[in-house]
């Protein structure tokens, strides 16, 4: 589809509409937007490994179990990811099989050990998560795992867990974890969380190779194609939601660098620019996301959130 530089709208108004109706229009849109889900093959590779753990898990319940790391940059979809698989996996799942065979823990700014299994707890409904020392929430942690038959634990924002807990480098907490038999574990994380991988051997020598994501780089032709089919597949997705009435035509090799320079390969960073573009190209009555929502979507959300200059 051919594009006027992003200086000249090709449908729509210059004028953007902030009624109250058009607010509920576009709140409405928007809530559909969130829910798109556009195949990425890094996350199709992912989806691979957690299903490996599950089954692996399953066959070897009590003995030592395995993990895997997935080290990405902010921003490049890895939790939306992780949580997509989750639901994937868990609905392929015979019924009755488990009654928490996935289990995902966020964690927050500098977790220790014994908030891990407090928040593995609070996971898993218990009302007291927070009483208790690390041994005694340990231990309810397990038995919760072992009663709701979880076979995969997923433990985000890890390079938030503090480098020592109570009984020593929170390494050894998590390779615990596994050598106890409990439960399989992904390990989640931005690249502050390496170190913490690199300087437990131990820890590393009971996991799977590692399953990191990482930034698409401009100058390799592969990366240069998946980002520009992810950017396609996500403008079909758009239109097939109804959202705008036709493709943005965003193939073009022009866009796909902008995008790639303002997103500085991480995919997840387009999707949010995106729904800014989309709020912006509703706003004016547009019949599809123009250079024009672009370009104005980086001024006001990529620039000032420092993503480019």
């Amino acid at each position: 589809m051919s594009t006027l530089g992003p200086l000249t709208p090709c449908t729509g108004s210059l004028q953007e509409e902030w009624s109250a109706a058009r607010n509920a229009q576009i709140v409405e849109k928007l809530a559909q937007f969130d829910t798109i889900y556009v195949e990425y093959p890094p996350h199709t590779a992912l989806h691979g490994v957690f299903d490996f753990l599950v089954k692996s898990s399953a066959a070897s319940i009590g003995q030592p179990q395995r993990g895997v790391r997935v080290i990405a940059p902010s921003g490049s979809g890895k939790t939306t990811a992780a949580l997509r698989i989750k639901a994937l996996i868990e609905a392929k799942l015979s019924e009755g099989v488990s009654l928490k065979p996935i289990v995902y823990v966020a964690l927050e700014r500098q977790a220790t050990s014994r908030r891990l299994f407090s928040s593995i707890l609070a996971a898993l409904g218990d009302g007291f998560h927070a009483r208790g020392a690390e041994d005694l929430l340990r231990e309810r942690a397990y038995a919760l795992l072992r009663r709701f038959r979880t076979l995969l634990l997923i433990i985000d924002e890890v390079q938030h867990l503090s480098s020592r807990g109570a009984g020593g480098d929170v390494t050894d907490c998590l390779k615990r974890l596994l050598d106890d038999g409990v439960v399989s574990v992904v390990f989640m994380g931005v690249e502050e969380a390496l170190p913490m991988f690199t300087r437990n051997l131990q820890l590393s020598g009971r996991l799977l190779p590692p399953a990191d994501i990482r930034q698409l780089d401009a100058a390799i032709e592969g990366d240069r194609s998946s980002l520009a089919q992810f950017i396609v597949d996500l403008d079909k997705a758009i239109v097939a939601r109804g959202l705008v009435a036709e493709l943005g035509g965003w193939g073009e090799p022009w866009i796909v660098g902008c995008l790639h320079q303002v997103c500085d390969g991480v995919v997840g960073r387009i999707v949010r620019l995106m729904r800014v573009a989309l709020e912006i190209a509703l706003r004016r009555g547009a019949s599809r996301i123009e250079a024009y929502d672009l370009m104005l979507a980086t001024d006001r959300w990529a620039v000032p959130q420092n993503f480019v200059r």
